[in-house]
């Protein structure tokens, strides 16, 4: 519901490791000439669901760790803690979108707040909570809640 018709796809298949491990390769090789530190990105569609995802960031990491200043995350919350604790040896940040529509808003917290815990101190966590007209009444128990763990949050407005 939040991706227009145009970029929402639920039916291409998840790219493999190789493809993965290849698609950088073509962008380092077109930009590695500038010698910048790189801060990567994922976000858009729910990129934990890709077995190869976390085998792609920790390739990363192993092979290209000396280039990249920061490796960024958005993510739905719908992957277990075990997996995001793991994500955090080779992530630095990683950024939840609250949909309530499509959390179990118990197993959702816990977890994040678990992992805000549990992390080093040179890691991050921010939960972004979408500010949707049917779930008003259950925002302000939300920011209450990481508030009161100190989680950075917002709720997002747009």
């Amino acid at each position: 519901m939040y991706c227009s018709p145009r970029w929402h796809d639920d039916t291409s298949k998840h790219k493999t490791l190789e493809q993965l491990k290849s698609n950088w390769i073509a962008v380092y090789e077109q930009s590695k000439q500038r010698n910048l530190p790189y801060k990567i990105s994922f976000t858009g569609g729910e990129v934990t669901g890709n077995k190869d995802f976390y085998p792609f960031v920790k390739w990363l990491r192993e092979n290209y760790g000396q280039y990249i200043k920061q490796i960024l995350l958005t993510t739905n919350g719908s992957a277990t803690y075990k997996y995001y604790q793991q994500l955090f040896e080779v992530v630095d940040n990683i950024s939840f979108s609250v949909h309530s529509e499509h959390i179990n808003e118990q197993k959702f917290f816990d977890t994040v707040i678990k992992l805000h815990s549990s992390i080093a101190k040179d890691k991050f966590i921010h939960v972004n909570i979408m500010n949707e007209f049917w779930n008003q009444d259950r925002i302000p128990m939300y920011t209450k809640l990481l508030s009161e763990h100190n989680i950075s949050h917002n709720v997002n407005l747009s």
